[in-house]
């Protein structure tokens, strides 16, 4: 792994979507330092983390994400997951939650109706023409991972449009807030309310302006939603 960290408070472990790389989320991490301990996660097989000699499964990432936070002395964490590492994210908050005060799935995949890989990219266009500083900044990131993680980058893709974890979404008793873009053409909307319906108690909130990778394009309102429900707000 490659583990960043600044700010001070309490913990907040974001996991950056294992198809760009931490430095793709500088103005999310820069807004929530002034109110929490921001650590960075680059999981393995992606960005700045190792090379796998195959592609891990989603339960593989899952133990990574415990082993990590008990290896860092992590506890009380509110772990959030982006796009593909929602999907590690949700089922690490399924399979450890021991360590976990909250979980925040931001545009993740994994729930929903099935989808294909041709779905899947032409709503990725339709995101990047609304998201256009975002997709400038995570274009050498992607290609980074396509060029050092070409297996693992290649089984995201499939996973993203392919994984469905509905049966972990239903496990899942961590406190959980469910935070999509209504712009969103990626994941669309309908996958954060089905997520709604199947975890208990859980939060939703929704950026009426924000698109699949609003935690980056409207950095202070994600920071502000984050922040109200770390408080206990829902």
């Amino acid at each position: 792994m490659f583990v960043t960290e600044t700010g001070s408070g309490r913990p907040a472990v974001l996991l950056p979507s294992m198809l760009i790389s931490g430095m793709s989320y500088g103005p999310i991490v820069e807004a929530m330092r002034r109110r929490a301990r921001v650590i960075v996660i680059e999981l393995p097989g992606s960005g700045r983390g190792g090379r796998l000699r195959a592609p891990w499964t989603l339960e593989q990432y899952a133990r990574c994400v415990a082993e990590a936070l008990q290896a860092l002395q992590l506890e009380g964490v509110t772990l959030i997951g982006h796009s593909m590492s929602g999907a590690a994210a949700l089922v690490a908050g399924a399979l450890y939650p021991e360590r976990l005060s909250g979980l925040v799935l931001v545009g993740s995949v994994g729930v929903g109706s099935p989808r294909s890989l041709l779905a899947l990219v032409l709503g990725r266009m339709a995101d990047m023409r609304i998201e256009p500083r975002f997709a400038v900044r995570a274009a050498p990131a992607f290609l980074y991972n396509l060029l050092v993680h070409t297996r693992s980058a290649l089984r995201f893709v499939r996973l993203a449009a392919e994984a469905e974890l509905s049966g972990y979404a239903a496990r899942l008793r961590v406190r959980t807030l469910i935070a999509w873009g209504a712009r969103d053409s990626t994941v669309p909307l309908g996958s954060a309310l089905a997520l709604k319906r199947l975890i208990p108690d859980a939060t939703l909130v929704v950026s009426s302006k924000g698109s699949h990778d609003w935690i980056v394009e409207r950095p202070a309102e994600f920071a502000d939603a984050v922040a109200s429900f770390m408080d206990g707000g829902g």
